[in-house]
Order: C-alpha cells, then sequence, then structure tokens
C-alpha cells in the first residue's frame, strides 16, 4: 500500500504527464493545419487582393497580411500569433478572426451542452432500466432504435425532424438561433430566453439521437456486470424494494463508465448547416469553401483543442472519481 505522500507524488506527476501530452498534441494538431492549408490548392491572396491592382498596392495588402514571407517565417508567426491570441483578419469580411471565433464558439457550446445533457441523461436512464428488465421488449426495442438512430446520418435526422416538426405539424422554427428582430440578451442571459431555447429543440435533438446508442449500451453493460455482483445478492437478500436495489446499489456502481463517454463533434458542423445555427461548424464550412484561411484554421485548431482538452479532463476524473483506478498500472 502507499503511503499518502507518494500516491499524491504520484497524481502530481501523472498531471504533469498528461498536460504535456495534452498541450503536446494541440501544437500537433496546429502544425498540421497550417502546413495542410498551405499546400491546399488556389490562391488565397485573391480573396483579398484584386488583379487589377497594381503591383504596388498588391505588395502592400501581401504584406499586411503576411503573405510576402517565406512560409517557415510565417509559421513562426503563426505559432506566436496562436499564444496570443491575435489570430489576424478574416480574408472574405476583414474582421478579427478572434472576435468571430469568441461569438460563434459560444453558441456551439450552448447547442453541444445541451445535446450533452439530453444524451447522458436519457441514455444513462434508458441504459439502466434495459438492464434491469433485460431482454424484455423495452430491452429490444431501446437497443434496435438506438443503433438505428446512430446508423442514420445526422443531416437525415435532421432533416427529417425539420419536415414533421417544423412543415407538418409546425411545432418549431426551421433554423436560425432566434426569430428575426428579437434579442437575446448576452452571455447566460441566453439559456433563459424563450425564443432562444424553442429553436434550440431541434438541433439539440438532432446531435443527441446520433449519439443517444453509446451512453445508453455502455451503462447498460455495466449495469449487467454489477447485477452479478455479491453485493447486489446481498441486498436482494435482506429485502430491499427492487427500486431501492437498482438505483442506490447497481446504478451507482455502474455509472462512471458512462458519465466519461467522448463527445464526437464532427456531427455537430453538419447539424449547425442544417439547421443555420451561427456555431463553429457553420463557419469552419463556410471559410473552407470560400478559401479563409485565417479563419479555417483557427476554427479547425479550436474545434479539435475543445475535443483534446474534453478527453483530458475526463482522464483527470477518471482517477479521482474511481479510486479503483490505479496510475501506474500497479496494485495498490
Amino acid at each position: 500500500m502507499r503511503l499518502p505522500f507518494f500516491k499524491c507524488q504520484t497524481m502530481r506527476e501523472f498531471l504533469i504527464r498528461r498536460t504535456f501530452y495534452t498541450l503536446f498534441t494541440i501544437f500537433a494538431v496546429a502544425t498540421i493545419l497550417f502546413f495542410i492549408f498551405s499546400m491546399l490548392p488556389g490562391d488565397p491572396t485573391a480573396q483579398v487582393i484584386s488583379p487589377a491592382l497594381d503591383e504596388v498596392a498588391q505588395a502592400r495588402l501581401k504584406e499586411a497580411f503576411g503573405l510576402d514571407k517565406p512560409l517557415y517565417v510565417q509559421y513562426v508567426l503563426y505559432l506566436k500569433n496562436i499564444i496570443t491570441l491575435d489570430w489576424g483578419r478574416s480574408f472574405t469580411t476583414s474582421k478579427k478572426v478572434f472576435d468571430m471565433l469568441r461569438y460563434r464558439l459560444w453558441n456551439t457550446i450552448f447547442l453541444m451542452g445541451a445535446a450533452m445533457c439530453f444524451t447522458l441523461v436519457v441514455g444513462t436512464g434508458l441504459g439502466i432500466i434495459m438492464a434491469w428488465r433485460r431482454s424484455g421488449p423495452l430491452d429490444i426495442g431501446a437497443t434496435i432504435g438506438a443503433l438505428v438512430l446512430q446508423s442514420a446520418p445526422p443531416f437525415v435526422t435532421g432533416i427529417l425532424l425539420l419536415i414533421i416538426l417544423s412543415y407538418r405539424l409546425d411545432l418549431f422554427p426551421t433554423g436560425g438561433m432566434h426569430t428575426a428582430g428579437m434579442r437575446l440578451g448576452t452571455g447566460i442571459q441566453i439559456l433563459f430566453n424563450k425564443d432562444f431555447l424553442h429553436h434550440l429543440v431541434l438541433p439539440t435533438l438532432t446531435v443527441a439521437f446520433y449519439y443517444l446508442a453509446t451512453p445508453m449500451l455502455i451503462m447498460r453493460d455495466s449495469m449487467l456486470e454489477v447485477l452479478g455482483s455479491d453485493f447486489i445478492e446481498l441486498a436482494r437478500a435482506k429485502g430491499l424494494e427492487p427500486r431501492v436495489v437498482m438505483i442506490k446499489h447497481a446504478a451507482r456502481n455502474a455509472l462512471l463508465p458512462s458519465i466519461m463517454v467522448g463527445f464526437a463533434i464532427g456531427g455537430q458542423v453538419i447539424v449547425e448547416q442544417v439547421f443555420s445555427w451561427p456555431g463553429m461548424g457553420q463557419l469552419m464550412v463556410e471559410a473552407a469553401s470560400t478559401q479563409d484561411y485565417p479563419v479555417a484554421q483557427a476554427t479547425f485548431l479550436i474545434l479539435a483543442s475543445v475535443v483534446i482538452v474534453v478527453n483530458f479532463l475526463s482522464d483527470i476524473s477518471y482517477c479521482y472519481l474511481d479510486p479503483r483506478i490505479s496510475i501506474t498500472g500497479q496494485e495498490n
């Protein structure tokens, strides 16, 4: 058994190592993005520098955007700008990239957060009930339904929801984040705006349905493993109510594997396009289609960093929440 001091020291070393790996991964992603966009066909300067301008004017514009420097110099400046959050200006709108991303990032976070909460709450709850009533109609039906939803591309699910709930039943708006002319407020105030929440429902359901199977089936398998444990048999032998055994004893011990499900972000991009949601995904598609390289690079990097950081936090949370996990792989 380790002494508390050495256990704390091991945790500290683990945090340092995982932090280093996380930062190195973000650096590698940033480097790959820079050289990928540098090798893409087409001339990005055509978006901001008209061929009709004289050579002197073209040279000044290239200098202003840093396009006149060698590739390695541009790379060094690119890394410096990432650290200082000075990501330049958009080739198409001339707005500061950081300002554009700051607004779009919050919109994406609101959508991702709502979909994540729905997926984990509903998926975990269904997984518990499915395991408790194993091989019953609910277990079989929910498994088939979740796998069908996961097999369907998000844009198909989104379009079907639009056709049924928007065009046919007229229950929800067809797109956007708010009704034209209505002010949403700023920051956390948006979450209490009924119009915003009304627009949030369909894109949230589209994203959540696609990922619902993962926490649901993981929770079901974890519950089945726990239900075969001796302490569950002991709880039943004590005459406890089935509901108490299921929630207090079985579900609490099976919950951890399901709450650490990684949230893929690829479907988010498609959903934002389908519902005209002004988030990072929609901005990324627009920037890539117009060869707006500063915006596209920054958007890709932010989305990748979100996934990397979430995985980092998940690993750290595992070590704190489950004492059965050994950091060094040795027995306690």
